[in-house]
């Protein structure tokens, strides 16, 4: 009786739903991203520009080079015979694909290396850590936008270059019928589809993890350093990145070798090795992300790391 006594005077109870809408609001989330965009503008329009002139020069530059090679053979072939030559060329885009995938792969490093920003300066510290809304909320806008901006921005610049790619070879060389540079470039997504409906189901899962571990050491290490970032997360990543191998390679082939010796049925050993790789990733992944927020959570205005 008198330990229900106590807890009625020590007030209600916090469940986790109570706890996480105490954390959270959606009003102060998109104020902290109108702030975020309006204050730190720039530094987001700088990487539009980078990541879409990326995506979109090569594709002008490759037809301005066309025309200049075919100036300088125009006495020797016709316009219709180079035509035919080249034709071949915009019904093969691998080129294009593993061009765009390694750009995507660099935008997602660089936003990821500079995902907190505008830490940088003393002034910006202030500015973030006096925001009337709470770490999380802060902190879901900055990889979010990291993550789903790098995305949303890469894709529309690969649709324009899909576009301006159609165009100028309709207007340039007649061609009617080129293959869509973005279906090639996000292809991979129907691979994982295909996964997903067979018999891979831990491998794609595994890839996904295996990827937000790949970014999460950038987001840490951004959270570890604020300025002069690149360098010092790069390497950072690195280092993670060759113990993270070492321990993977390390515990799967303990695992194939405990299931090689105690003659599991043969279906069983691969798939207890496989969702135990996925079990694993998924720890170290919440890990890492749950590090980089803590680590996010105990910014101040000067440390020694950030002076």
């Amino acid at each position: 009786m008198k330990a229900a006594i106590g807890a009625m005077q020590a007030g209600p109870v916090k469940t986790a739903k109570s706890i996480w809408m105490g954390n959270f609001n959606f009003n102060r989330f998109l104020n902290v991203a109108r702030w975020d965009l309006t204050i730190n503008r720039k530094f987001y329009i700088r990487q539009l520009i980078v990541i879409a002139g990326c995506v979109l020069v090569p594709i002008i530059v490759s037809y301005m080079m066309l025309l200049y090679d075919y100036l300088l053979i125009s006495d020797k072939v016709t316009f219709a015979e180079y035509n035919e030559s080249i034709v071949s060329s915009f019904h093969n885009v691998t080129g294009w694909v593993v061009y765009y995938r390694i750009i995507f792969a660099a935008a997602m490093v660089q936003m990821f290396c500079f995902m907190f920003h505008n830490l940088v300066t003393k002034q910006g510290r202030i500015s973030e850590l006096t925001l009337p809304a709470t770490n999380l909320e802060r902190f879901l806008w900055h990889a979010g936008c990291s993550f789903l901006g790098t995305i949303s921005v890469f894709m529309a610049s690969v649709v324009v270059a899909d576009i301006v790619h159609a165009i100028l070879g309709l207007v340039v060389f007649g061609i009617t019928d080129p293959q869509s540079i973005t279906l090639a470039t996000w292809d991979v997504f129907f691979s994982f589809s295909d996964l997903a409906h067979g018999n891979n189901l831990a491998l794609m899962f595994f890839i996904i993890l295996m990827f937000l571990n790949f970014i999460s050491t950038f987001s840490l290490g951004s959270a570890l350093k604020y300025r002069h970032t690149f360098g010092y997360v790069l390497l950072f990543h690195i280092m993670m990145q060759v113990a993270s191998l070492f321990i993977f390679g390390f515990i799967g082939a303990l695992l194939v070798r405990v299931d090689y010796d105690i003659h599991f049925i043969e279906s069983v050993p691969t798939r207890l090795v496989a969702w135990s790789l996925v079990a694993l990733a998924a720890a170290v992944c919440c890990f890492m992300w749950w590090l980089t927020y803590r680590q996010y959570c105990r910014a101040q205005i000067t440390t020694r790391l950030n002076p």
